[in-house]
């Protein structure tokens, strides 16, 4: 096969393609340099578009091309089948497929779009609910798209999956937030809360709310925790990270969040892990969950 160059002259749409094609400033030079040892390794797994979309829609074919490439870099053989799941490796006997998705600020002019970062130097809300639902769009879209792939046989019932998100271009993802918003969207949980003394002051209890509902601007109410409804069991669960082609950890992967669906009808391997940060899920008595961080 004849090595075509992942950067070529020609009209793109994608200013992120665009600037970085150009690698004109200690930012996008090094960030081409990158992108160029990511295609050598990834090239032969592309889809015969891949080319094509990555002049238009550039965030999201690097995060697919990031993380296959991380996946080898690990050790592991990698099955990227077209039609089907971005990628799947073998662990422990099992099949484990990753689909990738790069979540947007939504349509412009609607009410429920993610709304511009504001210039820095000024002081912001971040539209923490309005972000979860770009999360909770995100992967129910990629729940329908499972039902396909199993009625097609592109992938069995007992094969794991997991939806893999990068939200970085909602644009106040630099950061993330208390608690995860992952775990905001697997586990239905809202704002912390504390409850103090009032004669000495001091915390006496903390906790989390409950955040069942995520209100739309028409008043229409989404549904949160997508591990705890049914109709997401195949889901075996969440990877996060916030990568890109300029701001990425030196070494890969480094970023991750793995969160495990406890209801999943086909769990991931005991034994999976990822690097990053690893989220080992426990069913209290009282039907309760503690979720607790693990560093890899």
């Amino acid at each position: 096969m004849v090595k075509q160059p992942l950067f070529s002259d020609g009209d793109a749409s994608d200013l992120g393609y665009v600037n970085v094609r150009k690698a004109d400033n200690e930012y996008t030079g090094p960030a081409r340099a990158h992108c160029e040892w990511l295609w050598d390794h990834f090239e032969r797994y592309a889809d015969p578009e891949f080319l094509i979309e990555i002049r238009k829609n550039f965030d999201a074919r690097y995060w697919e091309m990031y993380l296959t490439v991380y996946l080898i870099s690990k050790g592991h053989k990698v099955d990227c089948p077209k039609p089907g799941p971005d990628v799947g490796i073998e662990v422990d006997g099992r099949r484990v497929w990753f689909e990738a998705t790069t979540l947007t600020r939504g349509d412009d002019g609607k009410p429920d779009q993610v709304p511009p970062k504001p210039e820095p130097g000024k002081a912001y809300t971040v539209p923490n609910e309005k972000m979860l639902l770009r999360y909770l769009n995100g992967i129910s879209t990629k729940r329908a798209q499972h039902s396909s792939w199993v009625k097609n046989g592109f992938v069995k019932p007992e094969d794991a999956l997991i939806v893999a998100i990068n939200p970085r271009c909602l644009g106040y993802e630099h950061a993330d937030t208390t608690p995860p918003r992952i775990l905001q969207a697997a586990f239905a949980v809202g704002d912390p809360y504390f409850v103090l003394n009032r004669d000495t002051m001091k915390v006496v209890d903390a906790g989390y709310h409950v955040r069942n509902v995520i209100k739309k601007a028409s008043e229409a109410e989404v549904t949160n925790g997508v591990f705890l409804q049914e109709q997401y069991a195949h889901l075996s669960g969440l990877l996060c990270s916030r990568v890109d082609c300029v701001n990425r950890p030196e070494k890969m992967g480094l970023d991750f969040q793995l969160a495990p669906n406890p209801h999943a009808k086909a769990p991931l391997p005991q034994s999976f892990r990822l690097d990053g940060t690893y989220y080992r899920v426990s069913e209290n008595h009282d039907s309760s969950y503690s979720v607790a961080p693990e560093q890899l």
